[in-house]
């Protein structure tokens, strides 16, 4: 069986990104971070957390898009370019599957922890 390589370069994009997360442009790369960090302290300093600011941005998004319908509606001009939202079968397979097989290990353990009360296996998983 032949595998395939490639480069990590290919795998994140190739492009400016990529470039920009191997720190390929190093001026760039710094000026990311620091950024980056400057956003995180600033939020730190105003009490926001990660999901705070992503509910937030998420609302504005919903709102934003609301009005826009609303007003395309109202002036005959077309909807907002809105994907179709739905998931495959295929995905909720996969994703089963990985569910099932996580919920049958942490079964396993508890099973062993309450039933053969293994004390090793409690240490352990703490």
């Amino acid at each position: 069986m032949a595998t395939h390589h490639r480069p990590l370069h290919a795998l994140l994009g190739g492009g400016a990104v990529a470039d920009l997360l191997l720190w390929r442009r190093r001026n760039a790369s710094a000026a990311a971070v620091a950024g980056a960090s400057v956003v995180w302290f600033l939020f730190e300093r105003a009490g926001y957390s990660l999901a705070s600011v992503l509910s937030n941005a998420l609302l504005l998004l919903v709102v934003i898009l609301f009005f826009w319908a609303k007003s395309a509606s109202l002036l005959n001009r077309p909807l907002p370019p809105v994907p179709n939202l739905e998931v495959s079968d295929v995905v909720v397979e996969k994703a089963v599957v990985r569910a099932l097989v996580w919920v049958n290990k942490v079964l396993a353990v508890a099973h062993d922890i309450a039933i053969k009360r293994d004390r090793t296996v409690f240490i352990q998983r703490l």
